[in-house]
């Protein structure tokens, strides 16, 4: 099997020709199933290093091979586990079986992917996300703790699911925004375009469905709809820490999310003050503590370990 025809069906531009060919190769010996397996990994770990300049579809094998060597390092920096799982084709490719990819997003980084059936996610720090090699059965199912912004690819007959830790979101195409850390127990999804379906897993029968401009948050057990009032907060994908009259509190509690580091508040005068601005997160957790500082007077010593900033 030609690698080329490998990677134009993982970015989900094999045609169905194509399809057809790989369906058959695979069939043919259990060794392929191994090599197709083989293969997906790769293409993934090349695409966390840059999606855009190594796309399959675009770049002949021979081409992407000779780039891997020079960005593999790039690569290095997120932290991927091909975990062992399974799950079977649908009618149309057969009964391979295919393997589970779960991502961990480092603090301070971003990551940005391409299913199988198109769809394209942008994971956020601390994210860790769950995704087949390609989706079977009627339905796409991904498993998400941490926050990702999701371009599904529209397939009326197969509904993508993200599964979280309290809530599900099931969507047939669309463009939204799902917040929900595994650690923090709390939900919340912002639709920008299409529809949505959110379940509550505490509460089954609390179901609600969100039309664009609105978000549903999970509060006291319950989903609660309103309407967007800020869309700066989803601009994390764009590499940017974004609020308006935030708490002192609560702004440090987001940035221990995009950082990965605990933030102890000695000096609880702090809480009543409120901050608006804009920070790259690229620019790092103490470049923001400092320009804050200006503003309000307060220190700041960092654990031996550097896992923890004690602000006094």
């Amino acid at each position: 099997m030609e690698k080329e025809t490998l990677y134009r069906f993982f970015a989900g531009s094999a045609s169905d020709a194509e399809k057809v060919i790989i369906k058959l190769w695979l069939e043919e010996d259990a060794a392929n199933q191994q090599v197709f397996l083989k293969e997906r990994s790769f293409y993934d770990a090349v695409m966390l290093a840059d999606e855009k300049q190594f796309a399959a579809k675009r770049l002949p094998y021979y081409n992407f091979k000779k780039q891997v060597r020079q960005t593999m390092k790039w690569a290095a920096v997120i932290l991927v586990a091909f975990i062992s799982g399974y799950m079977f084709f649908d009618a149309k490719y057969g009964s391979f079986e295919a393997a589970f990819n779960t991502i961990t997003v480092p603090p301070g980084q971003r990551v940005n992917l391409s299913l199988s059936d198109g769809t394209k996610v942008c994971l956020n720090a601390g994210s860790t996300f769950t995704y087949p090699s390609l989706f079977a059965g009627n339905m796409r199912n991904v498993k998400l703790s941490g926050e990702a912004f999701f371009e599904v690819s529209t397939n009326k007959e197969k509904p993508f699911v993200v599964h979280t830790n309290v809530c599900d979101v099931e969507v047939l195409g669309t463009k939204f925004n799902v917040d929900a850390y595994d650690k923090e127990n709390t939900f919340s999804a912002a639709l920008m375009e299409g529809k949505i379906k959110v379940k509550n897993k505490i509460n089954p029968s609390n179901v609600v469905h969100l039309s664009p401009n609105h978000k549903v948050t999970l509060s006291q057990g319950k989903l609660a709809v309103s309407d967007i009032s800020d869309y700066d907060i989803y601009r994390w994908k764009d590499g940017l820490i974004c609020f308006t009259n935030l708490n002192f509190i609560d702004l440090m509690r987001r940035i221990e999310k995009y950082y990965g580091i605990k933030l102890v508040i000695e000096n609880q005068s702090l809480s009543k003050h409120s901050f608006s601005g804009k920070f790259r997160i690229s620019d790092g957790i103490e470049n923001l503590l400092r320009v804050i500082q200006k503003d309000v007077k307060y220190r700041y010593t960092r654990s031996e370990d550097g896992n923890t900033i004690y602000i006094k």
